[in-house]
């Protein structure tokens, strides 16, 4: 699942996305490290997305509106620690639970024209990193669906029938928490934006893939973990794996710090 690119401190752009170009087909997640971009981080990977795909404006600011509300027509959040910031994870110290970034969202949302072939990408460059926790959490889908079928069989059954609605910031979407496709297992899956107005039903069935999620033992046992380091950054096929975070001291206000985006990779 995981790769990792490792590069000299001034390498280009453009070294990136070939390297990436190279490993995409086989890998789901990818490490890029060593790297040290002078300047703004983001206008470093911006031209590493020039040739590997096309960005998505799809950031969200907690401290604007309501959860209903919070769109900003920009490519770039902030991931940043900041205590004055109540009830974000993304300004939190806390773990985050696993979820994928497009639960609620497609590239119809900001009217991206996509490839067929297309895969919907999560971005994350690191700008500052705590000593101690703070690495992003992944897991297969695989993974995911093989230890529902040894753990939790009647809860993995249920899941692959039924549509559950996520909805935030003005976008809805309608699918199955997990699914295959191709031969693989997808998932779509964030329990704080379940749509409120999701029956019953619904709820209980996420409120046990959530339980599930953070107390299955075989879901602890094949997490994987990426601890960033100041101009590196981590990409993943957000349709084929979970991701999280851990837990970190919080030094100081932006003591984790990541820069956040999306974007279509047809590689």
């Amino acid at each position: 699942m995981l790769t990792t690119l490792e590069f000299a401190p001034d390498a280009a752009p453009e070294q990136i996305a070939d390297q990436v170009r190279a490993v995409w087909r086989d890998s789901k997640v990818i490490h890029i490290t060593g790297v040290k971009p002078d300047g703004d981080l983001r206008d470093y990977y911006w031209r590493f997305f020039e040739d590997v795909g096309v960005p998505m404006a799809l950031a969200e600011d907690a401290t604007i509106g309501d959860r209903d509300s919070q769109r900003t027509g920009s490519y770039w959040a902030e991931v940043r620690y900041d205590p004055a910031v109540p009830d974000a994870y993304r300004h939190s110290a806390n773990a985050q639970p696993l979820h994928t970034d497009g639960a609620y969202t497609s590239p119809d949302s900001v009217q991206v024209e996509a490839s067929p072939n297309a895969v919907g990408t999560g971005f994350l460059g690191c700008v500052a990193m705590p000593a101690n926790g703070g690495a992003t959490t992944f897991i297969d889908a695989v993974d995911v669906y093989n230890t529902m079928h040894d753990e939790a069989p009647e809860l993995l059954e249920q899941l692959q029938a039924t549509d559950v609605p996520h909805a935030r910031s003005g976008d809805r979407k309608v699918a199955k928490v997990i699914e295959m496709k191709g031969g693989l297992p997808v998932v779509n899956w964030n329990y704080y934006c379940v749509d409120a107005d999701a029956g019953n039903e619904v709820k209980s069935l996420g409120e046990q893939f959530f339980r599930f999620l953070e107390r299955s033992p075989g879901i602890a046992a094949n997490l994987q973990r990426v601890k960033l380091s100041p101009g590196d950054a981590v990409i993943w096929k957000d349709d084929y794996v979970l991701h999280g975070r851990d837990s970190f001291d919080p030094e100081r206000t932006s003591a984790r710090f990541l820069w956040k985006t999306s974007l279509l990779i047809d590689a």
